[in-house]
């Protein structure tokens, strides 16, 4: 400040800088310049009257904002030379080229100068302290989709394909047209959306954008190119993925000639050979291995068979019991024969022609015909329980067995369709390993078989662009790496030129089930066929 002082006490200076420089003194607060010559030990009285003094030229272009606390030392600058005045004024030449996009994060702070009070001596207090930020305003956006950052109170101000100093401009107008005055604005970049590396890359996913970084930047800074053939583990896994392939075959062509036998247990017929067995190794292994398995499950048959039969004799057996006990008749006969005589007997005896000892003989001859009777009752009956107990027992062993029988088909089909998606999908680990391996044979192929498209977010929606390695890269681009024949699998269409397109998806119906091969793809079988007879 005291040097500003010295140099304002040189009156041709003072013309100099007023005449020449009116940002500079038009950005500077009258309490600015006050506070200089108070610091001054000149003649100076009443500055004000001297800044008064010389009028002002008019300009059309804002007056560039500089911070408060720098305004000393940015004062003291420019008053050393014009030239050096000059270079403050213009914009720095990096940023010339610079312009936002959709997804860079923004810090936005807004200041307004404030009328200064001045003391009795007609010193302004503090030119610093007239500068206040307004937190209702200021803070971090991030650019929208439509291309805009939404400030409270300020609305939604268009950013996107935008310069800084545009921005500036921008904000400015809105701040002034809502508060009537003019304000002062700090845009920062904070940080710009990521670029994203999609495709046969050892570290795929997103990073941070560089500026001026090209489609190699960043498939370098996603670990390069994967060159899967010249990697010991992709041959490691195409050993292990062959052989849980044959294992996986080999499982299914034996669980589906098991499922029809256990089939046709369960129906009580003979095993019918399966029509994807035969389509998987033929008909005469599928044979084979339907007799094989129908031949191990002989001793389980046998066995079943023999525990029906032995239920079986024991229903007969009790049956038998039971028509045999039932047969009452005689004892019946026996019993009213020998009650006929006891009645005949005590009339006798009441007559005293007969002895009482006779009596008592003829009445324990008929308490034994009748014990014999009750005993054949009790003997019916327990016959009867018998039966009823064999009979369960054999429903109970026919539901077992049927249930254990359905468990068994149950778990085949699963592992069926268990070993079955391990084919599919060892297939198609063996397909991604040997496109890799036939895509990167050679530096040479490589290059000729990998190609580069970007897609690019625009206010509109995203557009494909086609790029080689040395196209720039801009803030959230996408840069799809498509290798060989992969270009027509994608989901995106194939580049031949540099105009920009719409992304154009290609749906294909879904398979019916008569369509869906029996296991693994229907390219596939011969090779499946193949491992099985192995």
């Amino acid at each position: 400040m005291y040097g500003l002082a010295t140099v304002l006490t040189d009156k041709p200076m003072v013309d100099k800088i007023l005449l020449k420089g009116n940002n500079l003194v038009g950005d500077l607060s009258s309490g600015v310049v006050q506070k200089a010559f108070a610091a001054s030990p000149g003649p100076f009285d009443h500055p004000q009257q001297i800044v008064a003094g010389y009028a002002l030229p008019t300009v059309s272009a804002p007056p560039v904002r500089v911070a408060a606390a720098d305004v000393a030392v940015e004062s003291s600058v420019a008053l050393d030379s014009e030239d050096s005045k000059t270079n403050d004024i213009q914009a720095p030449s990096a940023a010339a080229g610079l312009s936002f996009g959709v997804g860079d994060k923004l810090k936005i702070t807004f200041y307004e100068r404030l009328k200064v009070e001045e003391d009795k001596w007609g010193r302004a207090t503090s030119a610093i302290s007239g500068i206040q930020q307004r937190p209702e305003l200021s803070g971090e956006y991030t650019v929208q989709e439509d291309g805009t950052v939404s400030v409270p109170l300020l609305g939604s101000i268009p950013v996107a394909a935008q310069s800084p100093q545009q921005v500036h401009t921008a904000l400015d107008e809105a701040f002034e047209n809502l508060l009537g005055r003019r304000g002062m604005v700090n845009v920062v970049l904070m940080e710009r959306a990521p670029i994203y590396v999609l495709g046969p890359v050892k570290n795929p996913g997103s990073f941070k954008y560089v500026p001026g970084a090209t489609v190699l930047h960043a498939i370098a800074m996603a670990g390069g190119l994967d060159r899967g053939a010249n990697d010991p583990w992709s041959k490691v896994e195409a050993v292990r993925e062959i052989q849980k392939r044959s294992g996986a075959a080999g499982s299914v062509v034996k669980l589906l000639a098991r499922d029809a036998v256990l089939k046709a247990e369960r129906d009580g017929t003979a095993p019918k050979v399966p029509l994807r067995l035969m389509e998987l190794v033929g008909a005469t292994a599928a044979t084979r291995l339907v007799n094989e398995q129908s031949n191990s499950r002989n001793a389980i048959v046998r066995a079943r068979k023999d525990r029906k039969r032995a239920i079986k004799n024991a229903i007969e057996s009790a049956k038998q019991d039971l028509l045999q006990y039932g047969h009452t008749t005689a004892l019946d006969k026996l019993v009213k024969t020998r009650q006929d005589r006891v009645d005949n007997m005590r009339g006798l005896v009441d007559r005293n022609i007969v002895a009482k000892s006779q009596l008592s003989q003829i009445e324990g001859e008929l308490a034994d015909a009748e014990q014999r009777r009750q005993d054949a009752i009790n003997q019916y009956g327990m016959a009867q329980q018998r039966l009823a107990a064999l009979e369960a027992d054999g429903l109970k062993v026919q539901a077992d067995l049927e249930n254990d029988l359905a468990t068994e088909i149950d778990a085949v089909e699963r592992q069926i369709a268990d070993n079955e998606r391990e084919l599919d999908a060892s297939e198609g680990v063996l397909k991604n390993l040997s496109a890799t391996n036939v895509a990167f044979t050679s530096s040479e192929e490589a290059n000729n078989g990998v190609s580069f498209q970007i897609v690019r977010r625009t206010t509109t929606g995203p557009v494909n662009v086609a790029a080689n390695g040395m196209t720039l890269l801009q803030p959230g681009d996408l840069v799809n790496i498509v290798v060989g024949s992969e270009s027509t699998t994608t989901g995106l269409p194939p580049m031949t030129s540099s105009f920009v397109t719409t992304p154009a998806v290609t749906t294909m119906p879904a398979p019916t089930p008569r369509q869906r091969p029996s296991v693994g793809p229907s390219a596939n079988n011969q090779k499946v066929r193949a491992v099985a007879q192995e």
